[in-house]
């Protein structure tokens, strides 16, 4: 039954760690070209573009926000590998499942804590970007970490099936 979870799971999560990968190149190509076209306007034609830094910015929130899961399941974030390595295999299960635990918790509270935190942003405009409302930037928030929830479910089982050589690659 497990096995199913997990092998379920990892599909899903696979799709889901693909589309943010290309939407992160989208949103880093976004950036390089607002803001290299914000340098070109205030220096060739002395005429700075209002919202670049916003607009930047708001890619960067989403980058950061879209880049977890993926993160997330390929094993790269920052971790105290060392610290693990000095406890016995099953040891070490257990503690990769209490972390995924401890970020699926996290990630919970973030999604149910996020939604009204979104609504009321929905309310203000960005002042340079009248046309675009903060609610947009705060969406970023729990979408990404709702994102991170599936990941963490597919940890946790993960670590109480059979060993797992490395995370996936997509």
């Amino acid at each position: 039954m497990a096995g199913l979870i997990v092998t379920g799971l990892g599909k899903v999560n696979g799709a889901v760690c693909r589309i943010c990968s290309a939407l992160l190149v989208v949103l880093l190509a976004a950036i390089v070209v607002i803001l290299f076209g914000s340098v070109f306007w205030r220096y060739v034609f002395n005429d700075p573009i209002s919202w670049s830094e916003d607009a930047a910015l708001f890619c960067m929130v989403w980058m950061a926000l879209l880049g977890a899961p993926v993160g997330l399941r390929r094993g790269g974030h920052v971790a105290m590998e060392m610290v693990l390595d000095l406890f016995p295999p099953r040891v070490i299960k257990g503690l990769r499942a209490l972390i995924s635990l401890v970020i699926l918790a996290t990630a919970v509270i973030v999604v149910y804590y996020g939604f009204p935190f979104v609504k009321q942003g929905f309310a203000r405009i960005i002042p340079s970007m009248e046309w675009l409302s903060q609610g947009y930037v705060y969406l970023a928030l729990p979408v990404g970490f709702a994102l991170l929830i599936p990941i963490c479910l597919e940890n946790v089982f993960q670590a109480f099936g059979p060993a797992r050589a490395e995370p996936p690659k997509e």
